[in-house]
């Protein structure tokens, strides 16, 4: 692929895909910023490897790995630091424009129903079928079962059931425990 093509389709995906990468990497890292290089070092990978002429069958699944990788990748060097990093006085005194007003907004809100009543992988799986991905090609890129990404799809939604129905009862969300999800699931 040549780097015009190569441009094109990061542009593109970088658009549609962007976004949803950047709402999952906020949530796994709870830092908007680290996110935010997360994403961004992803479809630089992308391009890279684009441009080199590798063959990469489904770019958004190839992201969604990449930025998981890098997620870890992040996790390791802070424990490895074992201190907290803090920004520098003089940033503080920099206003900050996020790249996604959209999905800042979103995280600033907090509203009471959201992704975080859901396990870590639920969500992979539910981010993945909510992009038309099929079973098989969610299982593949997860490293999973075609089963448990059924069984996962359907926890999904019970758990977002249940914790949109506490909400609309006046209730806090919550995780549901256990025991709810299963005996919704019967």
């Amino acid at each position: 692929m040549n780097q015009e093509d190569a441009t094109s389709t990061v542009n593109n995906l970088f658009e549609s895909w962007g976004p949803f990468l950047v709402r999952y990497a906020v949530r796994m890292t709870r830092s908007f910023e680290v996110a935010d290089d997360v994403v961004q070092e992803a479809f630089l990978a992308l391009f890279r490897d684009l441009r080199e002429g590798k063959h990469i069958d489904n770019p958004k699944a190839w992201t969604l790995g990449t930025v998981r990788n890098q997620m870890r990748k992040h996790a390791r060097y802070l424990r490895r630091q074992a201190e907290e990093l803090e920004p520098s006085d003089a940033l503080d005194l920099m206003p900050a424009a996020p790249r996604w007003p959209d999905v800042a907004a979103d995280f600033e809100d907090a509203a009471p129903l959201g992704l975080s009543v859901l396990s870590v992988r639920e969500e992979e799986v539910l981010l993945l079928r909510l992009q038309s991905f099929k079973y098989r090609e969610i299982a593949d890129q997860l490293g999973i079962g075609t089963k448990s990404v059924c069984t996962l799809l359907a926890r999904a939604v019970k758990k977002l059931q249940i914790a949109s129905r506490s909400v609309r009862n006046g209730e806090l969300a919550r995780k549901p425990a256990h025991s709810e999800v299963s005996d919704a699931l019967q």
